[in-house]
């Protein structure tokens, strides 16, 4: 049976927390059997210093072990099948960590009373998916979101998690959302499984809105999230100001009763 290839092996161990120098070393490894710094450094083409501090902070995350051959220390990488008891390890200590945090939380706002003024900034900017991830998780904590958004290219960069989000945002009967949508396949079957309280509008994939190189826009807790979704550069701000996100809900009435009813579903 063929194998994934490399980059999706490459791909998962960056997942994993691994640097691209640390799975350079890795792999060179695992290719190499046990090995010198200095050849390590030769076949890696990584600078001898750098390759002694990569294969450290290995040691550390548990994926490379040293050993001697007589007065030689030589590393060696460990087992892949040890990446599955680091990531049950990882799992485990996610767990007791999200246990502990709704107490740590509390005690940061005892200890410092000024934590959420001193942390509020009218605008704050997220790059890479998984902050991005983050904008999203936001939002589904409000009990009202307005949006202008391409679900097509939400499930595009965001595939492993589209089906929870979507689950999340249109079954949670408490919460009202008004979605203008570009119209596809995907949208309308979003809209045809949703609560009474999803409201839905479809932006015509034809005329002006055809090839439109869409940003999300979603309006949420007086503040608005304008999230490019490009697997190159997946990035979003979010703008902290009530006057903006009323404006902008204007905005969105007004489109909503320009849209002829006929792809609407509420």
């Amino acid at each position: 049976m063929k194998g994934l290839g490399e980059k999706p092996i490459k791909n998962f161990l960056k997942d994993f927390g691994l640097t691209d120098k640390e799975i350079t070393v890795y792999l060179t490894l695992l290719k190499s059997g046990p090995n010198t710094i200095m050849n390590l450094a030769r076949e890696t083409d990584i600078k001898r210093s750098t390759t002694h501090n990569t294969v450290e902070e290995l040691i550390k995350k548990g994926l490379v072990s040293q050993t001697n051959y007589g007065e030689r220390r030589m590393v060696v990488a460990e087992d892949p099948d040890k990446l599955k008891f680091l990531m049950d390890q990882k799992k485990w200590d996610i767990n007791k960590m999200e246990k502990n945090l709704p107490e740590i939380v509390q005690s940061i706002y005892d200890i410092v009373p000024k934590a959420r003024e001193n942390t509020k900034v009218d605008v704050k900017y997220y790059q890479g998916k998984s902050e991005v991830k983050y904008v999203y998780d936001l939002i589904l904590k409000a009990n009202e979101v307005f949006s202008f958004a391409d679900l097509d290219r939400y499930n595009q960069i965001f595939p492993d998690t589209f089906e929870e989000w979507n689950t999340v945002l249109t079954k949670n009967s408490k919460r009202e959302v008004w979605d203008l949508l570009i119209d596809s396949p995907l949208s309308r079957n979003v809209a045809a499984n949703a609560h009474q309280r999803y409201h839905v509008k479809f932006l015509p994939a034809s005329g002006f809105f055809a090839g439109f190189d869409f940003a999300d826009y979603i309006i949420f807790d007086n503040k608005v999230a304008i999230i490019q979704l490009d697997p190159e550069n997946t990035l979003a701000t979010v703008i902290d100001s009530k006057q903006i996100s009323l404006s902008l809900i204007a905005l969105h009435r007004s489109m909503w009763e320009l849209i002829p009813l006929l792809s609407v579903k509420k």
